[in-house]
This record gives C-alpha cells, structure tokens and sequence, in this order.
C-alpha cells in the first residue's frame, strides 16, 4: 500500500482500487495536525479510518473503525470529506464496503500544524 508522511503537507492517491475490501491508503502523521480527507468516488462505497501509535504498525496494532464513513449514512457517499486531528500516529483509509469492479477513488489527505 502507498505509505507518506504527512510533514510533505498532503498526499493524493489516485484511481484507488475500491471494488475490493482492504487499505487504499497510509500515512505516518508526525506531532500534532489537523488531518484533512477528501474521498471523491466513481460509486457508492463504505470506507473506514483506522490508527495506530507504533511505528512499522502490524496487523494487531490497529485501532479499527476510528471514524467511519457507511454509505447508507452518507449524503453523498461519492464525495467525503472530513477533518480531525491527530499526534504521532500512523493512518489508514480502508474500504469496509466495496463497490462494483472497476469502481475506483481519488484520495486526499492534507496535515496543517
């Protein structure tokens, strides 16, 4: 999975897989930011954001389902966008619902101090 820092101030994934469920994306957040998402989607699709506060973070060390997005929850599930802050933790964006096959999304996540 792509993996940045968000000292670089923002990151962009682009044409995301989001016909499977799974990480689309990961970002190591240093010190105090505000943390801004932008999921903008081909399709309905449920998506999670999941943290943790232990560097090279394995399988057992994510706290899950921090913030989820549920598209039956949703106004528009195809356009999310949402900010928090966090401290010396490492992010993920997962898809918990995917969409049909080819369905892909444009991810961004910017940190401000």
């Amino acid at each position: 999975m792509p993996k940045f820092n968000l000292r670089q101030n923002h990151h962009v994934e682009q044409d995301a897989d989001i016909s499977t469920t799974g990480e689309i994306v990961r970002a190591e957040v240093p010190s105090d930011h505000v943390v801004s998402v932008n999921i903008e989607a081909t399709a309905d699709a449920s998506y999670a954001i999941d943290v943790a506060a232990v560097d090279e973070p394995g399988a057992d060390d994510w706290f899950e389902n921090e913030v989820v997005y549920d598209q039956a929850d949703e106004a528009d599930p195809q356009d999310i966008r949402d900010a928090f802050v966090l401290g010396d933790r490492h992010m993920r964006v997962r898809v918990t619902t995917a969409a049909a096959d080819g369905e892909t999304a444009t991810v961004t996540l910017q940190g401000a101090k």
